[in-house]
C-alpha cells in the first residue's frame, strides 16, 4: 500500500510539473507575441503614414484593432486565447509588410533611375583627364571668349567619384532588397497551409529587411541629387533664413519635391508634419 501511494504521488507530481510547464510555456509565448507585434506596429506606422493610401491606412487600423483584442486577452492572463489571436495579427502583418516592401522597391527604383543618366553624364564628362578640364584651367577673357563651361559645375570634377560610388551602392542595395523579396524560402512558407507562428515572424522580418535596404538605396539616390546641386546651398539658406548647411529634408530644395517624402521617411519623420512646418516657415 505504501509503495502504491509513493507511485501515485510520483505520478501526480509529474502531472503537476507537466501542467505547470505547459502554462508557463503558453504565457511566455503570449508575452513574446505581445512585445513583437507591438514593436512591429510601431515600426510600420510611419511607413503607412508616409506612403499608405486610404485602403492601406484602413488595413493598418484593422490590424491595430486585432492587436488590441489579443492584448486585452494577454493582460487578462488568458494566454492561450491571446496566443491564438496574435497569430491572426501576424498573418495580417505579413500581407501588409509584403505590400509595403513592394512599394519601397518601386520607390527606390524610381529615385535611382532619376539620377542615373545625369550621373553617367558626369562620370564621363567630368573625368580629370577630359577635354573640359583643360578649359577650366585656361585663362578666360570675358569680352572676347565664349565660356565653354558652367563655373558652378567645377565641383563635379572632385565629386564625380563619389557620385559614381553612390550610384553603384544604391543599385546594389536595391538588388539586395529584390533578392530578399524573391527568396524561395518566403515563397515556400507563404504556400504552406499550416504556417507556424515563427514562420510568419520570419516572413515579416524579411520584408522589413527589404524595406531597410530600399531606404539605403533611396538615400544614395537622394544624396546624388543633393551633391549635383551643392552650389544651391547658399540660396536655400537665404530663402528659408537658415544658418546651417545641415538642412532638414523638407527645406532642402536640392531634393526633388516628389522625393522629399522618402528623405523624411528615411530619418523617421512624418512627411505631412514636415510639410506643415514648411508652410508655417514660408508664411
Amino acid at each position: 500500500m505504501q509503495k502504491y501511494l509513493i507511485l501515485l504521488c510520483a505520478a501526480f507530481t509529474v502531472c503537476a510539473i507537466t501542467t505547470t510547464s505547459f502554462a508557463i510555456s503558453t504565457a511566455v509565448k503570449a508575452q513574446n507575441d505581445y512585445f513583437l507585434t507591438l514593436s512591429l506596429l510601431r515600426q510600420i506606422r510611419i511607413m503607412v503614414e508616409n506612403f499608405g493610401d486610404e485602403a492601406t491606412k484602413n488595413k493598418y487600423q484593422e490590424i491595430q484593432t486585432l492587436f488590441q483584442n489579443a492584448s486585452e486577452e494577454y493582460y487578462g492572463q488568458n494566454f492561450d486565447s491571446s496566443h491564438q489571436k496574435y497569430y491572426k495579427v501576424k498573418q495580417e502583418l505579413v500581407a501588409l509588410t509584403d505590400a509595403l516592401a513592394t512599394l519601397y522597391i518601386n520607390r527606390a527604383q524610381q529615385i535611382l533611375d532619376s539620377t542615373s543618366k545625369q550621373s553617367f553624364d558626369i562620370m564621363i564628362k567630368y573625368d580629370k583627364n577630359s577635354t573640359l578640364k583643360k578649359y577650366f584651367q585656361k585663362s578666360y577673357n570675358p569680352v572676347e571668349d565664349i565660356k565653354p563651361y558652367n563655373p558652378e559645375e567645377y565641383h563635379l570634377f572632385f565629386d564625380r567619384e563619389t557620385i559614381e560610388r553612390y550610384l553603384k551602392n544604391g543599385y546594389k542595395k536595391l538588388q539586395e532588397a529584390k533578392n530578399i523579396y524573391n527568396n524561395q524560402d518566403i515563397i515556400y512558407l507563404k504556400s504552406k497551409k499550416n504556417i507556424k507562428h515563427d514562420e510568419l515572424e520570419f516572413i515579416i522580418k524579411q520584408y522589413l529587411a527589404v524595406i531597410d535596404f530600399c531606404r539605403l538605396a533611396k538615400q544614395y539616390g537622394i544624396e546624388i541629387h543633393k551633391m549635383v546641386k551643392v552650389h544651391q546651398l547658399d540660396t536655400i539658406q537665404r530663402k528659408y533664413g537658415l544658418e546651417s548647411n545641415k538642412l532638414d529634408p523638407i527645406y532642402d530644395d536640392r531634393i526633388p519635391e516628389e522625393f522629399k517624402v522618402d528623405a523624411n521617411d528615411n530619418i523617421s519623420l512624418v512627411h505631412s508634419i514636415e510639410k506643415a512646418r514648411l508652410e508655417k516657415k514660408v508664411k
